[in-house]
């Protein structure tokens, strides 16, 4: 992917005379993140004066607001740059749709799929995709259970439908897994993985005409014990490697594969592939169709490497819309 003058205004030009809402808030456990996305793109695109006085800023907090708040500015396009619940499952996309507005992002069907890392998972089994075993928190009544199908200490556990880490823990013992049980409201919304301990990496893909861009692999050195929410959102906490300390032979095992994982998802637009390397293997986690745009976001700095400028990328995912 490269930002060139050209490709910079003929992008301007077909959107400069376009209403553009930046979506950004929302009302789940990710809306900080989200709320500082958003506040980053909505000051990337007002920064080009084709722009500047055809963007607004909206935190979506009630959709019916949303829709009467679209109506009344004449919006065409939206920057959508909500996370988690209703804002990367599906949800906000069928409501655009339905607006006939476009979004950028990836349409209702991958979202939802996208959005649930089991549904994403089987379908990676089911097409050789190399990730993680896993089994659901449900049928793991007790401890035992968990070792019976296959996962023994320490494991990972983790919310179906959600990003930015929230809700994953390390569990080490029967004891934290007890206490952690304990905690869960609904255990149908939880599953398990083994704990793989490797160098975590994620990866960055979007679709250009009939090949997919792959930026480069970024290596991800977190203080912390795993790359949690903390990890991921406190400056210092984690230390980004662009590009990944790996040898040539495990980049292109890498980008193989998720490439491979990203089609056979639908993807279209600009996503996020994490994994973990280990032994020479590389273990597919999860994909994100909604990339954070907050300073310490990854997307940010594997565009940087690429000496593509944070205005430049706003600019780009903007483009992705027909």
């Amino acid at each position: 992917m490269m930002i060139n003058e050209k490709l910079r205004k003929d992008i301007l030009n077909r959107f400069k005379n376009k209403k553009i809402a930046v979506l950004h808030g929302g009302q789940n456990e990710e809306r900080e993140v989200s709320l500082r996305s958003g506040k980053n793109v909505y000051k990337a695109l007002t920064s080009f004066e084709e722009l500047k006085d055809n963007c607004i800023l909206i935190d979506v907090q009630d959709s019916y607001d949303l829709v009467k708040t679209l109506k009344e500015n004449n919006i065409e396009y939206c920057y959508n740059i909500l996370h988690g619940t209703s804002g990367e499952d599906g949800t906000i996309q069928g409501l655009l749709e339905s607006l006939n507005i476009k979004y950028t992002g990836e349409n209702i069907l991958v979202s939802a799929v996208c959005m649930n890392k089991v549904y994403t998972k089987r379908i990676w089994k089911s097409s050789n995709v190399s990730t993680a075993d896993f089994v659901l928190l449900k049928d793991v009544k007790e401890v035992n259970n968990a070792s019976a199908s296959g996962l023994n200490f320490p494991i990972i556990i983790k919310p179906i439908s959600s990003g930015s880490s929230v809700g994953v823990s390390l569990i080490k013992n029967k004891e934290e897994f007890d206490n952690t049980i304990k905690k869960i409201e609904d255990i149908n919304n939880y599953f398990l993985e083994p704990y793989i301990k490797g160098k975590e990496i994620t990866v960055g893909l979007v679709k250009e005409e009939d090949d997919i861009y792959v930026f480069p692999i970024l290596g991800i050195n977190s203080k912390n014990e795993i790359y949690d929410y903390d990890a991921k959102y406190t400056s210092g906490k984690t230390e980004l490697e662009v590009p990944a300390k790996i040898s040539k032979e495990l980049e292109n095992k890498v980008i193989e594969t998720c490439k491979r994982a990203y089609t056979v998802l639908g993807c279209g637009g600009l996503s996020r592939i994490d994994a973990i390397i280990a032994n020479d293997e590389v273990y597919l986690m999860e994909v994100n169709t909604q990339s954070g745009m907050t300073d310490t976001s990854d997307v940010p700095a594997m565009a940087k490497n690429c000496g593509i400028e944070f205005a430049d990328l706003t600019l780009y995912i903007l483009g992705l819309l027909k």
